[in-house]
């Protein structure tokens, strides 16, 4: 028997290949001071349709339901604004995750309680 090397077995999903997360966090970063912690920091489906022209509005719309429902940590989030006439929904970033990810780490004082 051949054995398999790890790599072969962690295909990454055509849909991550579509449009990887990286794409959608430096889109926010473009059009927002700091997308991580600004509550104004929200896109709405038109404006990803925009940003991004080479995926098509299926294939768009099936990439953020990926992200926002992934099983991983949940950078991606979704809400409803409810408007006077019709609701919309947009997306943001979720502020925790640029901490856990990308900040040095700090010592968590609610650690040390016994």
């Amino acid at each position: 028997m051949a054995k398999h090397s790890k790599t072969s077995h962690k295909h990454k999903p055509a849909v991550e290949r579509t449009l990887p997360i990286e794409r959608i966090v430096e889109l926010f970063s473009r059009r927002f001071e700091d997308p991580y912690l600004n509550p104004t920091a929200e896109l709405t489906f038109e404006d990803f349709v925009i940003a991004f022209p080479d995926i098509s509005g299926v294939a768009l719309e099936e990439a953020l339901t990926y992200w926002t429902s992934h099983s991983g940590e949940k950078l991606l989030q979704t809400k409803t604004i409810e408007g006077t006439r019709t609701d919309v929904r947009v997306w943001y970033i979720h502020g925790l995750m640029k901490h856990f990810q990308w900040s040095s780490p700090v010592p968590n004082p609610l650690e040390s309680r016994g």
